[in-house]
């Protein structure tokens, strides 16, 4: 949902400019407000592309690299840290390392709060390395009040770090980042209000939801220790080992993994979770990791050689485990699949429609970039339940019901449902089911059930067969 929101908000920015009343948030909110400002950051670096008119596919493609490029522009700051204060070989595992692992590379340019955050936390760490304390502290604050306002927990254990290190003076440094603090979110005041359309602080509203309300448990719950035992590992991979490696033999890299697993043990007590939360601590983590790889590589003979062979283990254990990771990521976007198809198939057609774009569409691929089609009224409107979108009368319907009364199906979209070992090639297979259902009124007033031999089936293997269509058909009418 937040990525959502912040992918329209480039596309608006991009598109809509000053014309408010056809932005996305007014009419589709969401639970709790965002900030607009790393969209608008985004969309001002994309927007020498206008001139060029780019299909609005092509822009969205344009957004998701210079989100990219923010993030590989900070990790080579951070690398060239690391670099200062481990060696230049540390610096080549950390690339290395992070090129190898799944989750970082996969959500560098994903229009996210906490990628955006990530980006200034990442900048900080490089600050913590090179001795800048109060730039570090600055960096955090800014970034906790503009984007994630969480990361005063990962404020903690760093300003005490930096205050045991004697590199900063606690009262200076409280008050540089709380002047940092405070800019930001004056900052979001002034920007975010005036897009809202009233007063507000977006990261305040959400700390309150957080935390006074405790609502973001309506959203799940997990164990408190889920982040030690799921979440690290499944991101940092064979650079785990590397981590508890570090933490006995490089005495340097030893604070950096203790104020990194205090930020995630501190974020423990909050009962819904989601790796992307601890984002901030990974970047830590695999700098210890780097540090670690390249002091055992200094070791001389039958050490050495079997230091090397580990490493190359861990490496093509973490790069198998990512390839199996981002095929199934591959087809996790139902929703886009199901949009894309539909525009292709009704592409020779003048009619106007009106599109309900369900829940997991939403979610799973649909955005405002991929709406091709000037004159169709694209709806999201939540909470609908089968016989409330019939009587809304909807021309089309990307829904999670397969029977929707008065609907007739068009076809069925499948997508990611689990893994499944083989002992044929590849040893592991991604099981797809049925995700979402696009549905046509029916004329007649008759109702088709979205069943196993009704209709033809769309998956993320039939994608490119979309984008071919799109090539060689003629644009569809405005």
């Amino acid at each position: 949902v937040e990525e959502s929101f912040n992918l329209q908000a480039c596309h608006d920015a991009l598109l809509h400019g000053s014309d408010l009343q056809s932005w996305d948030h007014l009419q589709f909110p969401g639970a709790v407000p965002r900030t607009f400002l790393g969209p608008l950051v985004v969309a001002a670096l994309a927007s020498p592309s206008l001139p060029l008119q780019l299909a609005t596919s092509s822009l969205l493609r344009l957004v998701r690299f210079v989100v990219g490029l923010l993030s590989v522009a900070t990790f080579a700051r951070l690398r060239a840290a690391v670099a200062a204060e481990f060696g230049l070989e540390a610096s080549r595992f950390l690339a290395i390392l992070t090129l190898v692992q799944f989750h970082l590379p996969f959500y560098m340019s994903r229009t996210l709060p906490n990628v955006f955050a990530l980006q200034l936390a990442t900048l900080a760490h490089a600050e913590l390395l090179a001795g800048c304390g109060y730039k570090c502290l600055v960096l955090l604050g800014l970034a906790a009040a503009i984007f994630r306002c969480d990361l005063l927990v990962l404020i903690a254990p760093i300003g005490l770090l930096l205050l045991w290190q004697r590199r900063v003076n606690f009262f200076k440094a409280a008050v540089a980042t709380a002047l940092a603090a405070l800019m930001g979110a004056v900052t979001s005041v002034c920007v975010d209000s005036v897009l809202w359309q009233r007063w507000l602080w977006p990261e305040f509203e959400v700390l309150w939801f957080n935390t006074a309300e405790n609502k973001s448990s309506e959203w799940g719950t997990l164990p408190p220790l889920w982040y030690s035992y799921s979440a690290l590992p499944k991101a940092l991979l064979g650079g785990a080992p590397l981590v508890l490696l570090a933490f006995i033999i490089e005495p340097r890299a030893r604070e950096l993994v203790l104020a990194s697993l205090t930020f995630v043990a501190l974020y423990s007590f909050l009962p819904h979770k989601e790796l992307r939360f601890i984002f901030p601590a990974l970047p830590l983590l695999n700098a210890a990791a780097a540090a670690a790889a390249a002091r055992v590589l200094r070791w001389k003979g039958l050490a050495r050689t079997l230091a090397s062979l580990g490493l190359l283990g861990l490496g093509l254990a973490s790069l198998g485990a990512t390839a199996v990771m981002t095929s199934a990521s591959y087809l996790n976007y139902p929703g886009g699949i199901a949009l894309t198809g539909l525009q292709v198939m009704e592409c020779n057609s003048s009619q106007p429609l009106t599109v309900h774009i369900g829940n997991l569409a939403a979610i799973s691929g649909v955005s405002r970039f991929l709406e091709d089609r000037q004159n169709w009224k694209y709806s999201k409107e939540e909470n609908l339940e089968a016989k409330a979108l019939s009587a809304k009368g909807f021309d089309r319907l990307l829904s999670e019901f397969p029977v929707v009364p008065g609907y007739h199906c068009t076809a069925t979209v499948e997508g990611f449902q689990r893994l499944k070992l083989q002992a044929s090639w590849p040893p592991v297979r991604a099981i797809l089911s049925p995700q979402i259902y696009v549905l046509s009124r029916a004329a007649d007033g008759g109702t088709t059930a979205c069943k196993e031999d009704v209709g033809p089936k769309w998956n993320a293997v039939v994608r490119p067969e979309f984008q071919v269509l799109h090539s060689l058909t003629a644009r569809c009418p405005p």
